[in-house]
């Protein structure tokens, strides 16, 4: 019964990315609105409309990635198959005997191109050149036009991803690849392959990464530094049959368990269970053999053995081509693509949504402070006009004073801000100049040449400590200035409400001890990948400074990056709201001041001044309301899976 319900719905990723891809737009045209609303009513400025206007673009163009991790023959390429085109009613991957993938693929969507695969030959390893650099152009890739109304063609297409060739082991160790001396080595023919496919899943956004065992990660060190570690989720792959070999191990212990804990969701797949299925044995013992073989499997990896999925990509791939249900609950193949779905597209939401929370909350936050002060000045105003009705020229002229007096009070407030200003900027200076990714660049640069030009092995750590020493310093000194501007928030914030009655800037959380984790995990990397003895011995000089550049110090000048934009941010956040309000109060106590000019010209100004003012109160009102349901939109569509239906307010 289970097996035919599941073949009436056997997938999971189509209908999750489809309400993942719905939850986007929604949202991006919620920030949208909010965005223009804000502008039209001046409640924000060009800088934070332009941040919103970013965070909208991000959600359309936003990718889930799935990387899958295992060595040759583990059934990774049919899985691939069986989870996301078994509805093509063939194998898209090579898979089989004779047929596997032997490069890195990339799966995706791009319709700005036509369907193809693109193919980079191995024998731009020799250029020093970084992956990413040819992925970017497309003079070096031989494309192979795909014809997607024609499934028949596919098959013979896509079987360029197993073409190898057979070349000396000179050849061989001159493109990093190894091989014994003398020898003939046969190695793949293609060093990456991008395959442009327009499938359903992957217009809404999958994009996958098939990586062809342990030799093709620690040959190309980008694929471990950046294309795994930027993947949402990692499946890593063992076979009943063949169990945890030690080069799996190996696999496993370098490459996937290094990723826990920062932001990856893995998941570990033993492979052909049907082949404990012999016609002879009863499925209860069946069953037991694959439950020891996942407690034994989450032993030997040191996970909890719900991380572990036994299933049959061969069986479930046939299964759905089939339409045969019974054998799509036998290949359990379905739990794992209910997992990835539910945990993949959940955490990738959550995370969208913390982002936009802490970006909305501060316009938010923003608009109701400019809101509530326009509208009580407003009302203080109508007080005051009231009692003059009526009244003698004399009373006229002492709120004429009053106004006055007012003005000068915010001038002071003007002149106390661009104080701080002058303290924000020196601050931001610093930061532009310890953040600046050019000097991570150079610092990199410097380390290059330095392992190149030593004699001796000891000097290439040399340049390598020296090279961390300075980018540590860097980010620990920016730390230190980033601590010295929160403190200086917290005291701006009370002298501004206590002088002047501006109310409190929210400064929002930011965390900087992720910048000096992640330079700490990129010299752990360092010193296993380019500074073991092994490494010392079978890679030169050249080689190994290419390799850092290409990999570490790219990965820095990223954390550099990262660091210097949100940085900036996270200090006009606080400066920007300080100056708008500061405005507001200019502009108030100008239109007060001109006000009591119109009052002591004549009667008729006072009572025309005072229905000005019951208009703006009433258009006031109805801008609180729109305000409302900015909040309440934003705030359901943000709210946590979990959050139930409680009201959840954005701007606190």
């Amino acid at each position: 019964m289970s097996g035919t319900t599941t073949a009436k719905d056997p997938r999971a990723f189509e209908p999750s990315l489809a309400a993942y891809q719905h939850w986007r737009e929604e949202v991006a045209a919620a920030l949208a609105d909010l965005r223009r609303w804000a502008l039209v009513n001046r409640l924000t400025d060009d800088q934070a409309a332009a941040r919103i206007a970013y965070l909208e673009r991000r959600l359309a163009a936003d990718r889930l990635s799935i990387a899958f991790v295992a060595e040759m023959s583990r059934g990774k390429s049919e899985l691939i198959n069986a989870l996301f085109f078994a509805d093509i009613g063939a194998r898209l991957l090579p898979a089989g005997v004779g047929r596997t993938t032997v490069c890195p693929t990339e799966i995706l969507h791009d319709p700005s191109r036509p369907p193809s695969i693109r193919l980079l030959p191995i024998e731009t390893r020799e250029s020093p050149r970084a992956l990413r650099e040819f992925i970017a152009e497309s003079a070096t890739w031989k494309e192979i036009v795909l014809d997607p109304p024609r499934p028949e063609s596919l098959a013979d297409a896509f079987d360029v991803l197993s073409e190898t060739q057979t070349v000396s082991a000179a050849e061989a160790n001159n493109l990093g690849l190894g091989g014994e001396p003398g020898a003939r080595v046969e190695i793949p023919r293609w060093r990456y392959a991008i395959v442009n496919f327009p499938h359903p899943l992957l217009r809404m956004g999958l994009t996958i990464l098939d990586t062809p065992g342990l030799n093709a990660l620690g040959t190309e060190p980008e694929l471990t530094l950046h294309r795994l570690q930027e993947a949402d989720a990692v499946v890593f792959m063992l076979s009943v049959d063949s169990g945890a070999t030690r080069t799996d191990l190996d696999l496993w212990h370098e490459h996937v368990e290094p990723m826990e804990g920062q932001g990856h969701t893995r998941y570990v797949v033993l492979n052909k269970i049907d082949g404990l299925r012999d016609g002879m044995k009863p499925e209860s013992q069946v069953l037991s053999e694959i439950d020891r073989q996942v407690r034994e499997t989450a032993e030997t990896l040191g996970v909890d053995p719900t991380q572990v999925f036994p299933l049959s990509a061969r069986q479930g791939l046939v299964a759905r081509i089939q339409g045969d249900g019974d054998g799509l609950a036998k290949s359990r193949l379905y739990r794992l693509e209910q997992a990835l779905a539910l945990g993949l597209v959940q955490t990738r939401r959550e995370d969208h949504a913390t982002q936009v929370r802490a970006e909305v909350r501060a316009l938010l936050a923003e608009a109701r402070a400019l809101l509530a002060s326009r509208r009580t000045f407003v009302e203080e105003q109508v007080a005051e006009l009231g009692q003059l009705q009526g009244r003698n020229q004399k009373l006229v002229e002492s709120l004429g004073r009053k106004a006055a007096d007012e003005r000068a009070r915010i001038e002071d407030a003007r002149t106390a801000l661009t104080g701080l200003r002058a303290v924000h900027n020196r601050h931001a200076d610093e930061l532009a100049r310890l953040l600046d990714p050019n000097s991570a660049r150079e610092a990199g640069i410097r380390a290059r040449t330095g392992v190149v030009s030593t004699s001796f092995s000891a000097g290439i750590g040399d340049a390598v400590d020296a090279y961390f020493t300075e980018v540590r310093g860097r980010i620990a000194r920016a730390v230190e200035v980033l601590g010295e501007v929160k403190a200086m928030m917290a005291t701006v914030n009370r002298r501004f409400a206590d002088s002047w009655g501006l109310s409190p800037v929210e400064v929002a959380p930011f965390s900087t001890d992720r910048f000096l984790l992640e330079l700490d995990r990129l010299e752990e990397h360092c010193t296993r990948d380019y500074r073991s003895a092994t490494s010392l011995l079978t890679r030169g000089r050249r080689t190994l400074a290419a390799l850092f550049f290409d990999t570490v110090a790219l990965k820095v000048i990223h954390v550099f990056e990262i660091a210097d934009r949100e940085a900036r941010a996270w200090m006009n956040a606080f400066i920007r709201p300080l100056e708008a309000q500061v405005n507001a109060f200019q502009d108030q106590a100008n239109n007060r001041i001109e006000g009591m000019a119109r009052i002591r010209d004549a009667e008729s100004g006072l009572l025309e001044r005072v229905g000005d003012l019951q208009s703006f109160l009433q258009e006031s009102a109805r801008r609180a309301a729109e305000w409302e349901a900015h909040d309440e939109r934003l705030a359901a569509l943000l709210r946590p899976a979990d959050a139930g239906a409680s009201r959840v307010r954005l701007a606190g």
